[in-house]
């Protein structure tokens, strides 16, 4: 008897631990400030004009992430020239003091696998 008295308070545990997780799960959320709502509804998708609607939005998300790249290489491309100026600049720096006579300082050890010696 003790047994089905302890089965049956486990159940009604397990039970209401899964209906507070089903209700928190399934509750209504509220729009965050920085979450976008969509300006309209979905096309429909049984329809030609629904599916060219759908094809005109991704081939403009598709031009839009192209341009994005594109951006991405020019500004990558630019900052390996800047970095190559920066290094033969230092390089130059560090000949003029050993002409002077001093001894250029070593790169913090956090930095020297990066700089290369």
């Amino acid at each position: 008897m003790q047994s089905e008295a302890v089965t049956g308070a486990l159940s009604i545990l397990v039970g209401g631990v899964s209906a507070v997780a089903v209700a928190w799960i399934g509750r209504p959320r509220t729009r965050q400030p920085g979450e976008e709502v969509e300006a309209e509804p979905r096309p429909d998708l049984t329809t030609i004009a629904g599916i060219a609607a759908v094809v005109a939005q991704q081939g403009e998300k598709v031009r839009d992430q192209e341009a994005r790249i594109s951006d991405l290489e020019a500004g990558r491309e630019r900052d390996g020239r800047v970095i190559a100026a920066l290094r033969r600049y230092v390089l130059a720096l560090k000949t003029a003091m050993r002409d002077a006579g001093v001894e250029p300082p070593e790169p913090a050890p956090e930095d020297a696998p990066l700089i290369g010696r």
